[in-house]
Order: structure tokens, then sequence, then C-alpha cells
């Protein structure tokens, strides 16, 4: 009896650590930042332990202050660089060590020829830095990131020249924390970007193959496995977006991309939301029509494997669905039409199952960036408010004589952002990752008084997993990286550990001056640049609508740019919303906009395509010659409500459209199913675009003209 109750109290803790297993998968698929913080990890104890070798045949020297020297250009060099291809990796760290290199042989001759005030003047030099390092986030993502490992690099310029200049030791430092870097990073073995693509890849196929066959009444899998939610493809698709973000931009490797996952959720959909409207019925009838069941196979197989049954030919034009849909021609027409509707999403489900497309697709762009010269492109106004801030908080460390005045400065480095509610934003995570952090380290120290290496050991072991979080959730990697400063502090300079509350209130005042900067000298606030941003975007969509569709990697890289455009749009309405209600920052607050932007692209693209297939079609019916005045017709509703929205106007009504489908259908079309099937998906898209429009109308961005 006993036995029985521990393992019924066993469960729910084995179901909370797969869950949390499960959880991490999502947040970093293939342990691919993982990974990369165990090489940060390694780098730091190697680049200690070489310094430390080093120290040992140079008289004079602090092997302490070599190895934290060593350590942060190695440590740099890793953090800043983003997974990528071995090549890439290897190209981003040269070039990022040869910058740090630069910078610290910059730090050393400084140094010498300042001479006894060197450590006032390195300070003092750290506001140009700082200036400089900000004013570099506007040319690209590389000099963006070299843009703010030089602004917190040059903080070991100035703690490495405490109690005496290191000399040529600063810069030589640097190459050996670099090619530390090279060697852990790129010469054992790592997970492979794209071989974790095409496993997690294979388990999307996998339970979208298994959807389909319960939509179908089908088993639930191979082995009777379980039941799939919609709910559950979208958090694969989102691990699946995870690993399509770290793959190398190029060339073109073949895999199902996230839009073309988006594209399959959205069919899958459709068929359960159709299959549930059939009549008892008619449903009984489908489940038993041979032909339906073949259909299903063969879609099941090429979910799965991403090509043709074997002995069949894929020709592109999608599989065929005659033979069951003419078996169920005498159904109610509402049945019919709902029938057409599973036909159609068949069709897609067959093109965008094929493994022959480019994962990454280049979303495009506006080319007029190019043109301007790079003075142009650097953050001038970010320098000015990073300058003050950080003079700011350097005179506060002077006025107020703060044991760690640097943590003021380097807060102001990490929560300064683009824009007001980005500072905001970052601004809170820091605080109440920093706080949860020192207290956590307070509330551990005791029971670790005794035991210094553990307390080491916690402090190594802590540095992979703030790699993990680094990217996805800053406050719980601020919490993280406070608790090993502050455990790491204590352990190695004894430092009484009530000293380092310090941290918090030095983090707070950083954070503080930070935030006033960004709020008033010269605000970046994003309520001009998301009216601009919105407008652009329906625009984009509308201009998207006019285009000619229908061909599958056409129709994909459209999807990628409004996607793109689509989720900078939502970061804006984010930064706007904090901007407007400060206390949004420390919830999860988010609207509908954050839905309806990204379902609005889909619901376009999927358009445009039903009316080229409608037009095809109706190109070899030369009967069906009232077509080109309703696709006319319902065009002209579409870009009607797209004019209403960005005008701030109230909702078109059109009646016969949008409501009424089956009385839209073209007379005589019955006699064609590609015809008929287009035209059913046709209105279906143009009703779920019309749909958002008016939700979109109803957030308070799109409340009037933009």
């Amino acid at each position: 009896m006993s036995a029985l109750k521990s393992r019924v109290q066993l469960k729910p803790m084995l179901q909370a650590a797969s869950d949390i297993k499960t959880s991490l998968l999502r947040t970093d698929p293939g342990g691919l930042r993982l990974m990369r913080g165990v090489h940060l990890m390694l780098t730091v104890l190697g680049a200690v332990f070489l310094a430390n070798a080093v120290a040992s045949f140079v008289p004079g020297q602090s092997a302490f202050k070599l190895a934290v020297l060593a350590a942060a250009a190695g440590g740099h060099c890793l953090l800043f660089t983003p997974v990528s291809t071995r090549r890439a990796e290897v190209l981003g760290i040269a070039k990022l060590g040869g910058l740090l290199t630069l910078l610290f042989t910059l730090g050393a001759v400084a140094a010498e020829i300042s001479g006894k005030s060197g450590s006032t003047v390195l300070q003092v030099l750290w506001i140009a830095v700082i200036m400089l390092g900000f004013a570099l986030q506007g040319l690209s993502p590389f000099w963006q990131r070299v843009g703010r490992s030089m602004a917190i690099s040059w903080l070991f310029v100035v703690l490495g020249n405490l109690g005496g200049s290191p000399g040529l030791w600063l810069p030589a430092m640097a190459v050996l924390g670099t090619v530390t870097a090279l060697v852990i990073r790129t010469g054992p073995w790592r997970p492979s970007t794209y071989r974790t693509y095409l496993r997690v890849e294979a388990a999307n196929r996998q339970a979208m193959a298994t959807y389909l066959r319960q939509l179908s009444g089908r088993s639930a899998g191979p082995a009777g496995g379980t039941a799939i939610r919609i709910r559950d493809l979208a958090k694969l698709r989102v691990e699946l977006q995870a690993c399509a973000d770290l793959l190398t931009p190029e060339g073109e490797m073949p895999g199902m991309s996230p839009e073309a996952a988006i594209m399959v959720e959205l069919a899958l959909e459709v068929v359960a939301d159709a299959r549930a409207q059939l009549s008892k019925d008619a449903r009984n009838q489908l489940a038993q029509d041979a032909g339906f069941r073949r259909t299903v196979d063969r879609l099941v197989h090429r979910l799965e494997t991403g090509e043709a049954g074997v002995g069949e030919e894929d020709n592109g034009e999608g599989i065929p669905a005659e033979n069951w849909l003419q078996a169920a021609s005498g159904a109610a027409t509402q049945d019919r039409f709902q029938e057409l509707r599973i036909a159609q999403a068949f069709k897609r489900l067959w093109l965008l199952a094929a493994r022959d497309k480019p994962v990454r697709l280049s979303p495009g762009g506006d080319k007029k960036g190019h043109t301007d010269g790079w003075w142009q492109k650097l953050s001038w106004r970010l320098s000015l408010q990073a300058g003050a801030a950080a003079g700011i908080g350097f005179s506060l460390g002077l006025a107020f004589n703060l044991n760690h005045a640097y943590w003021v400065t380097l807060t102001i480095i990490i929560v300064l952002s683009n824009s007001l509610g980005a500072t905001l934003l970052r601004t809170a995570q820091r605080i109440g990752g920093t706080a949860g952090g020192v207290v956590l380290a307070m509330l551990v120290d005791p029971a670790l008084s005794e035991f210094p290496s553990v307390r080491l050991a916690l402090v190594v072991l802590a540095i992979p997993v703030v790699i993990v979080f680094l990217d996805r959730n800053y406050a719980i990697a601020s919490g993280i990286i406070s608790f090993l400063v502050v455990m790491g502090l204590q352990t190695l300079e004894h430092l009484p550990i009530v000293e380092l509350w310090s941290r918090l209130y030095d983090t707070m005042i950083g954070a503080g001056v930070g935030l006033a900067a960004a709020w008033l000298l010269f605000p970046n606030r994003t309520g001009a640049s998301f009216a601009g941003l919105a407008s652009d975007y329906l625009n984009a969509c509308r201009s998207c609508l006019r285009a000619e569709g229908g061909r599958a990697e056409t129709d994909l890289q459209d999807l990628a740019r409004l996607r793109t455009a689509a989720s900078t749009l939502i970061a804006t309405a984010k930064s706007y919303r904090i901007e407007q209600a400060p206390w949004s920052s420390f919830t999860r607050s988010a609207s509908d906009l954050n839905v309806l932007v990204i379902v609005l692209a889909q619901y376009v693209v999927l358009y445009r395509e039903a009316r080229s297939d409608v037009m095809r079609e109706k190109g070899e019916s030369p009967g069906q010659s009232g077509i080109d005045a309703l696709v006319a017709r319902m065009d002209k509703r579409l870009e009607d409500e797209f004019s209403a929205v960005l005008d701030g106007r109230p909702r078109q009504s059109v009646p016969g459209l949008e409501d009424d489908w089956m009385a839209a259908i073209p007379e005589g079309a019955t006699g064609n199913l590609a015809l008929e099937t287009g035209w059913v998906a046709m209105l279906y898209h143009a009703r779920k675009v019309v749909r958002c429009l008016d939700g979109l109308r109803k957030e308070t961005f799109f409340s009037g003209p933009a």
C-alpha cells in the first residue's frame, strides 16, 4: 500500500520535471544555446588557467588581474557572437577579438601616458567609449554587438589598471582570451544548427500527421499515442521558429519553413472546422468513403516525409480530390460547402508539406538605407543619451564614494535601448532580476558559508544557464547574473555578504539614471513611429493583395516579408504600450493586436492564392463569364475595408459577399470542382481578412487616421 502511495506521489513530480524539460527545450531547441554557455564556461576556466600560468613567469604581475582580463576578453568574444555555423562563428570571434585587442591596446597606451592619474583618465575615457559604442548600434547587427561589447569591456581596462598598469599584458590577455574562445568554441563537438532544425521539423511533421489522422477519424498514431491538439502544433512551431532563427542566412537548405508550418496549421484548422459543421450523416459517409481514406493516407505520408508516396508522381498540382467529392455530389448544400472547404485545405496541405523549399526565405526590405552614408546611420541620439547618463553615473559615484560605482555605469549600458518603451522594459527586468538574484544569494550564503568550493561551483555552473535565458528572458538571466556575481565576489575576494547589498542599490541608481536620460534627453517615443509602421503594414498587406499570387515560393516569400513587418509592428506596439502605462513593464499585458496583425498577413496571402486558382480555372472554362465581375467586387470590398481602417472610418457593409457565402457562388460553377473549391476558399479567406481588419479597428492604435 505504501509503495502504491509513493508511486502516486511521485507521478506529479515526474510530470512537473517533464514539463520543465519540455519548456527548456522550446526555449533552447537542441541545446544550441546551452552548449554555447558550456563553451563560455570552459573558455572562462581555460583563460583563467592560462593567465595564471603566464603570471607565474612574469614577476610583479597580479595573476588575478591577468586572469580577469583574459576571461573577460574570451567571454565577450563568445557572448557577443551568435549561434551559427562553425565558419561564421570563427569569423565572428576573430573579428570581435581583434577589435577588443585594439581597445585593450588603446587602454594600455592611455594608462601609460596618464601616469599616476591613469585611473581617473580611463574612467573619463569610458564615457567616450560608451558614446562611440552606442553610436555604432545604428550600422548593422554586427556593429551593434561590437558597440555593446566595447562599452562593457572598457570596464575591465579600468579594473585592470587599478594598483598599477599591466602595460602590454593588457592586449596580450585579450589575444589569449580570443584564442581560448576560438579553440573551445570551434574545436570540440557541437550540435549542428541544421540537424537540430531537421529533428524539430520531424517532430512538427509527425504531430501534423497525427492531428490529420485524428480529424479524419483514424487512429491517433502508430502506437495509439496521446492525442494532438492545435495548440500543441503551435508550441512545436514556436520551437521550429527558434531553430530557424539560429540558421545561417547563406545558402538554401530544404525543409519546412515556419511560414509553411503556419499555413499547414491553418489548413488543418479549416479541416477541423469544416468537418465539425458537417451533418452527422455526411460525416459518417465521408469516414466510410474509400477514396477519402486513401486521400488522407497519402496526405499523412506527405506530411511525415515531405515526399509523394511510393510509385506516385508529385507534379506540383496538388492531390486529386475528385473521387470522394464526386461521390458526395448529392449532399445537401451546406454539407457540400464544407466538403469543398476540406478539399481546398487538402490541396494546400499537399503543396505545403513538400520538402523542396528553402527554410530561410529572404524577407527583402527597403533598399533606401543602403544609399545612406555610414555617418548618417550612426545612432547619434542614443550616443548622446548614453554619454550624458554615463557622465551623471560617474559623478554620482564620486560624490557618494560608492564602493562599486562601476555597477552604476554598467547598468546604464545594459538598460539604455533604442526607444523609451524598450528602456522602461529593460529597466524593470534589470531591477526585478537583480533583486531576486541578490536575495537568493543572501539566503543561500549561510548554508554554504563553510563550503567555498561549493559556492564557486555554483557560480561556474550558472554561466551556461545565463546564456540560455539571455535572449529569451532577460529578467531571469539578470537574476542569475546577480546571484553568481554576489557569490563569486564573496568567495574570491572574501567580501562580507552584507556589503554586497550595494549591488542592488547601485543597480537601481544606474537604472534610474539611464531611464531618466532616455525620458528627458531627446526621447525616442514610439507613438509617431508606431502610427507610421501601422499604416505601412496595412498598405503592404493591401499591395500584396493586389499582386498576382499562386506560386508557392512567391507566396511564402511574401508571407515572410509581411511577418517581418508584423513582428516589427508588434515590438513597437509593446514599447508604445509601456510608454503609455509604465506599470505594464511588470505585467504580461498584451492586446489582440499581436495576433491580428500576424493572422492578417496569413489570410491576405491565402486569399490571393485562392483568387489565382479561381482565375486560372475560369480561363479554362470560358462559359463562366460572371466570375470576373464577382472577383472584382470582392477585391473592391477588401480594398474599401483597408481604406476604412486606415482612414479611421467605421466598418463597410456589403451584403452577399461576407455573410451569405453560398449566395455568391457563381451559377454553373458546380460543374468544375477546381473552380468551386477555389471560390469557396476565396470567400472564406476574404471573410477572415475582413474580421481581422474589424478587430484592428477596435484597437486604440487604429481609432483614427494614421
